[in-house]
């Protein structure tokens, strides 16, 4: 009973003294017990916890997990898939994400890689493994030691055994020596199998009977000593060269064709007597070697002769006098020869010019020019050489029975560079073209009291000493049309001037440097003509391409002639002289104002180039045909000018270009002088031109 169960003291109840008192006593809590604390749940509570939350994320796992299939060949393959992939049936049950897989079989090589599964739907994969190789076994009748050969080419193998062959279907091929080639076709089943293929082989080989005269000879093939003479061999099929071969005798060499299991008997073979040696010395040496009339070599040297047999042998040698010798030798003789040659002598006179130059006959000196030398009838070099001159250098062969001459012109540095130097060239264009060394002072224009003269014809004083080539005809259509193919020269009046061999016309001065480029780019020369965008704006006077004659280079070319100036391409006089030229004549009538009406040159327009005379330098129509396009630049001087003028190649800039010459439109006596200037730049049916270039 606790305090507040105590009975109360009712007053009007007597005291009982014997009753017993109760006293409160003092509260003591209860021991608490120490080594652990109470659990809030009990373990069973904790069970049925961790069995839901289990359920519940399995039910997660469940409702998330896609399916992840590997269809693999072969079919029981083994499949490993990296983190949390529970195996279901043909498959895994994973949750989306990457993994790695790993497919293996056993006889075939393992595949690793990787998947992505997502969530939208299941992942199915199909994995084909590859067979491991197969190991094939040549079991041979008979057994002979073999090459393997896999699909035609070889592969290791020891004692038939060729291993780690991919499957598959193969050829096979087996070769041995003696034997014929074994083939045929099978599957290796690979999986690290060996297999065995048996092979049957069949010879290669045919027996050949030789026999000799006489007999007891060695057999050799290949360097193979078989055996003597009779003999039965086994040669291997193919074409065999069989060396038959006996002391003091010839080998004789057969060829055999053998196919294998053909047996044959071969001829007998005639063993002929070994050749006898002959060594041979001349004195000089050097000397050639006929035997039997056919050429041996030269001496020193070993002749190779047939025994028993008398043989011819000639010894000849330039400077020298033949000898003849009759030799025979025995089988297997080894003799020596000694040749004396006596020399035989020529005479040869040098003379030179310059006289009293040196002479030197094969690189010695053997006197001066104008003596008769005594030489050995065999070649010599003849070198003729005097100070301030280039050396003459020939080679003579003297005569015994003959004097010969030698007579040396020699040139100065100057002289001998020039004669390397081609008198005449071909242009790219197939032009020919004359060279040109003037060392001329002259004076161009004409006087003002000279018939017919015109304002722009001022002297000037001219020296012209720049060597060069010109053309020594007009540029013709043909050669034009080389670089524009397309151009036509056109008609004059119903007259053709686009014929090929016709000079080309109807082209502007421009038309004319352009085509002068090209050329020289053709020919790999320096351009002269400097050019923007299609229009020549300056030129290169350095430069050793292809160009138009300056005007002091055509005047020369035209007018100068022993010292003096001509007046017409035909002579200083009117009139014109037959067969001049192509003018306006009298067949022109139909063409031009103006004619010449008693001279007649065949020709209504152009002509073909080169069909009148040429020059008194070689060149055509300087006079006639068509007027030039000239290099220069248009320009009038004052008057004759004190100062010469030396190679000028005109002004670098300007309107009109000079052009020089008449043509088949001209018939007056202006126009007829050599003289004679005009100027333009446009395109005419008069006016061509003509190439030169400058010799640098």
């Amino acid at each position: 009973m606790t305090a507040k169960e105590a009975v109360p003291v009712r007053d009007s109840e007597p005291a009982n003294e014997d009753a017993s008192v109760i006293q409160p006593i003092g509260f003591t809590p209860a021991p608490v017990a120490t080594g652990g604390n109470k659990l809030l749940l009990s373990p069973k509570a904790i069970a049925v916890a961790v069995c839901l939350l289990l359920g519940a994320l399995m039910l997660v796992y469940l409702l998330v997990a896609r399916s992840l299939i590997f269809e693999t060949q072969p079919a029981d393959a083994d499949v490993s898939v990296s983190g949390l992939a529970l195996p279901l049936g043909d498959g895994h049950l994973v949750i989306p994400g990457h993994y790695s897989y790993t497919v293996s079989a056993t006889g075939y090589l393992p595949q690793s890689g990787e998947v992505e599964v997502s969530s939208d739907s299941n992942s199915r994969h199909a994995i084909k493994l590859q067979r491991l190789p197969g190991h094939l076994q040549v079991v041979t009748d008979p057994q002979v030691p073999v090459r393997v050969l896999v699909n035609g080419a070889e592969v290791d193998s020891t004692d038939g055994l060729a291993p780690s062959i991919p499957a598959g279907r193969k050829r096979i091929t087996i070769l041995t020596e003696r034997y014929l080639p074994f083939s045929k076709e099978i599957e290796i089943e690979g999986l690290d199998n060996t297999q065995t293929l048996s092979a049957k082989l069949r010879p290669a080989w045919a027996n050949v009977h030789i026999t000799s005269n006489p007999a007891g000879a060695t057999v050799s093939v290949e360097g193979q000593i078989l055996g003597t003479t009779p003999l039965t061999a086994e040669l291997v099929q193919g074409d065999r060269l069989v060396d038959i071969s006996l002391p003091d005798h010839k080998t004789a060499q057969i060829p055999v064709p053998v196919t294998a299991g053909v047996d044959q008997t071969l001829a007998t073979v005639d063993l002929n007597a070994a050749d006898g040696t002959l060594r041979v010395v001349s004195n000089p040496p050097g000397a050639s070697i006929t035997v039997n009339g056919e050429y041996r070599g030269q001496a020193p040297m070993d002749l190779e002769l047939a025994s028993n047999n008398r043989h011819e042998l000639r010894f000849f040698l330039d400077g020298y006098s033949t000898v003849e010798r009759t030799v025979d030798v025995r089988a297997g003789d080894m003799r020596d020869m000694t040749v004396e040659l006596s020399a035989v002598y020529g005479k040869v006179s040098i003379t030179s010019s310059p006289p009293e130059a040196q002479v030197f006959i094969d690189g010695k000196l053997a006197g001066t020019a104008g003596q008769t030398f005594t030489l050995p009838t065999r070649s010599h070099t003849i070198t003729v050489r005097k100070s301030g001159y280039e050396d003459y250098s020939t080679t003579i062969v003297p005569s015994s029975k003959l004097k010969q001459s030698v007579r040396a012109v020699l040139l100065t540095g100057e002289q001998a560079r020039w004669s390397d130097v081609p008198a005449q060239i071909t242009h790219g264009a197939g032009g020919k073209m004359l060279l040109m060394r003037p060392n001329a002072q002259f004076t161009m224009g004409s006087s003002r009291r000279e018939q017919g003269r015109r304002a722009n014809e001022v002297l000037r004083k001219i020296a012209l000493t720049r060597p060069f080539y010109i053309g020594t005809t007009e540029v013709t259509n043909r050669e034009f049309r080389r670089y524009q193919r397309m151009h036509s020269s056109s008609h004059a009046n119903g007259v053709s001037l686009d014929n090929d061999s016709l000079p080309v016309v109807n082209i502007s001065w421009n038309d004319a440097a352009l085509f002068c480029n090209w050329l020289s780019a053709r020919d790999g020369l320096k351009e002269v003509y400097r050019s923007e965008r299609g229009r020549v704006v300056g030129f290169d006077a350095s430069a050793n391409g292809y160009r138009m004659p300056t005007e002091a280079e055509w005047a020369w070319a035209a007018r100068f002639e022993r010292g003096a100036m001509r007046k017409f391409p035909w002579g200083n006089s009117l009139p014109v002289g037959k067969d001049s030229g192509n003018y306006a004549d009298s067949s022109a009538g139909q063409i031009v104002p103006a004619v010449l009406r008693t001279y007649n040159d065949r020709y209504a327009a152009t002509a073909p180039v080169g069909s009148f005379g040429a020059n008194h330098i070689g060149l055509f129509d300087m006079g006639g045909n068509v007027s030039e396009w000239i290099h220069d630049l248009y320009t009038i001087g004052t008057g004759l000018s004190l100062k010469r003028e030396e190679n000028p190649v005109g002004p670098q800039e300007g309107d009109y270009h000079v052009v020089r010459g008449s043509s088949w439109k001209h018939a007056g006596l202006t126009e007829l002088r050599l003289s004679y200037r005009d100027y333009g730049a446009e395109a005419r049916d008069d006016i061509g031109f003509r190439v030169a270039r400058w010799l640098n």
